[in-house]
């Protein structure tokens, strides 16, 4: 089967990666053309300069890109393709993911949003969990793509739904971490060390995050597993998604605000746990 994976970020890199393991005929795609060339030559896939050019000769086209114009810019580059799978699984809204399913299901594409849960080791190991909606056709057309790296939630036929619920989560996670990088600056206030904040965390239901994202957020030199830039993104995203339904969420709104923050003060590009740089240094002013 040939897949065109359209992004070939952190993400994208993970599952081309993966599927190419799996015996996948990888065609690539990247906004910038030396980032897809030097992982081509690392899985033997070919490059392509537009996502069209990769995507007219695949099977199935998988996207991770970064944003929501990125996504529909995308989008806006396919032609006519009958059969084509076009599998969504970049995180944008959901007013977005229904404009991308509009406008391919006109030209003959079936579309499916599965925005995934993990990160990229959880892809190259095969067990990343994707969150899917669509017509159930087009599901099943897709599955063989998702299965091999990992397992598929089905959510609904109603595209949107998928990205909703992929929005909700990331607000849980990213709201978390930024709820925790406080707690650290807290106890630094009075004198109360962040390992001793982990011990507490450790006895209580909170032991997985402690365990998880305390070290990362205090080792300078943790790795980027998830851009602080995109972080604030999600949770910019959430709100709208939310606004756009007629609804409200004033704590991820709070936490939108930090993130975009510490982003406008050059974070952007570490790994989101270190918002707590952004917090912690104001207990000396």
């Amino acid at each position: 089967m040939r897949v065109a994976v359209l992004g070939t970020g952190t993400m994208g890199s993970a599952m081309a990666t993966r599927l190419a393991g799996q015996g996948f005929e990888v065609y690539l795609w990247n906004r910038t053309r030396e980032k897809a060339e030097a992982l081509a030559r690392s899985i033997g896939a070919q490059v392509f300069p537009s996502p069209w050019s990769a995507a007219e000769r695949a099977d199935a086209a998988m996207a991770f890109i970064s944003d929501d114009n990125a996504l529909l810019s995308v989008v806006a580059d396919m032609r006519r393709a009958d059969g084509l799978v076009f599998i969504n699984s970049s995180t944008v809204t959901p007013a977005a993911s229904r404009a991308a399913w509009r406008h391919l299901s006109d030209l003959g594409i079936c579309y499916v949003e599965a925005p995934v849960i993990g990160g990229a080791g959880d892809i190259r190991q095969g067990k990343a969990l994707f969150l899917a909606s669509g017509d159930r056709g087009c599901l099943r057309s897709a599955s063989r793509v998702l299965l091999a790296a990992g397992e598929t939630l089905e959510v609904s036929e109603e595209v949107g739904t998928a990205m909703a619920l992929k929005l909700a989560y990331n607000a849980i996670l990213i709201s978390t971490v930024g709820v925790l990088g406080e707690a650290i600056a807290l106890s630094e206030l009075y004198g109360v060390s962040p390992a001793l904040l982990g011990e507490v965390l450790k006895r209580t239901a909170f032991s997985e995050v402690a365990n998880k994202y305390l070290p990362r957020m205090l080792d300078p030199n943790t790795p980027v597993h998830f851009k602080l830039s995109l972080a604030a993104k999600d949770l910019e995203y959430a709100k709208r998604a939310a606004f756009d339904a007629g609804g409200s969420l004033p704590i991820v709104s709070a936490a939108s605000s930090l993130f975009k923050q510490a982003d406008f003060h050059g974070l952007g590009g570490l790994d989101y746990t270190k918002v707590s740089e952004f917090i912690r240094p104001r207990r000396a002013s």
